[in-house]
């Protein structure tokens, strides 16, 4: 019995059918995984497939630090913007402030938007 689930566990594994994903790049983190993917001999898509399923075979280990790089830019970008923003009220520019504020929280609605798609 164990043997026959053993059986049906590698004839999925082969009956198994890829499918095709879009993920989105910026054009700049695009050319830097087909600059990295040539070097290396592989397609840019093979090259992401691969460092995605690496990531996951080594329960996250391999990209575990970028949590913390992540929380420290996002607090770094806070105290820079709560700054800047002190500094054009200050000057008397709350007119700008509230266009790149608006700017900023359509940006944001699009790509949530876009994730979302």
């Amino acid at each position: 019995m164990g043997r026959k689930r053993s059986n049906d566990s590698k004839n999925t594994d082969t009956k198994a059918k890829r499918s095709a994903h879009t993920i989105r790049f910026l054009d700049p983190e695009w050319e830097n995984v087909e600059a990295f993917a040539e070097v290396r001999g592989l397609a840019p898509a093979e090259f992401v497939r691969f460092a995605t399923l690496n990531a996951i075979a080594d329960g996250g280990a391999s990209v575990a630090g970028l949590a913390p790089l992540i929380q420290t830019t996002f607090r770094a970008t806070h105290i820079l913007a709560s700054r800047l923003r002190d500094e054009m009220l200050g000057a008397g520019e709350q007119e700008v402030l509230d266009e790149m504020i608006a700017a900023a929280r359509g940006l944001q609605a699009d790509l949530i938007d876009s994730a979302q798609d």
